[in-house]
């Protein structure tokens, strides 16, 4: 390449890097008033209710998929030592599995199609936790 076609390749690339980044400050609307650290205000912040959906890493069970197969790992943790009911429903809320598991039990989900479900788990009575993982 002769010099003067590596000068203007270069320069295009800069103006375009420095076109993007006045592009991006200016859709942040980055001002000086934008830009000064506001003290947080001291409020705590309240406990979701059980029925929320929660992470796949909760107080009650730890759910991972598998690295090849089409599979999730269910770990059932502590809980009290009681046993837990975990029960997989598909999103029209048809039962698709169900599992007594006691403390640190764990349990393959497999066999399920591609798609997202939901899980509910519960201790005696009382829902601990819900949430939905997707099948890949």
């Amino acid at each position: 390449m002769k010099p003067i076609r590596k000068n203007r390749i270069f320069s295009v690339l800069a103006l375009t890097a420095g076109l993007m980044s006045c592009f991006t400050a200016g859709a942040h609307n980055l001002t000086d008033s934008n830009l000064a650290i506001k003290p947080e205000d001291p409020v705590k912040k309240e406990k979701k209710a059980s029925r929320t959906l929660s992470p796949m890493n909760n107080e009650s069970v730890k759910i991972h998929p598998a690295i090849i197969k089409r599979e999730m790992h269910v770990v059932a943790k502590e809980n009290a030592g009681a046993e837990i009911d975990f029960f997989v429903f598909d999103l029209q809320g048809t039962l698709v599995r169900h599992y007594k598991m006691k403390p640190r039990a764990e349990y393959k989900l497999s066999g399920l199609k591609k798609g997202k479900y939901l899980y509910s788990v519960f201790r005696g009575d009382e829902e601990t936790v819900s949430g939905k993982f997707e099948v890949r």
